[in-house]
């Protein structure tokens, strides 16, 4: 795959209108500039026969007691086979990071670090 920003192999996302042979490559030149862009710490995975869908947002606000609000920021809708594509190309790049930078443990329990407990700065007498 070819590292440049902007440019990617068509391995890397899919498909295109004429899929190449088994040894051509087909060059992407991707224009992102007028691409919206916001961050998600929260996605739904739901869907029909004839989609995935993939609703963003951020995080779970509590709402009072046994209550919480998911505010969906952005809805992406795929077919099945840009679904799986996605799939895959999102654990391959999850394998990557967890190679370069250690594990990603999901449970936050497990995560969590133990804090100091604070020390008895009184003098004896």
């Amino acid at each position: 795959m070819d590292k440049q920003r902007g440019s990617e192999s068509l391995d890397a996302v899919g498909q295109a209108a004429k899929p190449p042979t088994e040894n051509q490559q087909v060059q992407l030149d991707i224009d992102d500039s007028d691409t919206h862009v916001s961050y998600s710490s929260t996605v739904r995975v739901w869907g029909t026969a004839e989609e995935i869908n993939l609703d963003f947002a951020g995080p779970i606000r509590p709402a009072g007691g046994q209550r919480a609000t998911l505010t969906i920021d952005n809805r992406v809708i795929l077919n099945p086979y840009a679904a799986k594509r996605l799939a895959l190309a999102l654990g391959q790049a999850v394998q990557r990071y967890e190679q370069a930078y250690g594990e990603l443990e999901l449970d936050p329990r497990k995560r969590l670090v133990a804090q100091p407990q604070p020390q008895n700065t009184t003098k004896p007498n």
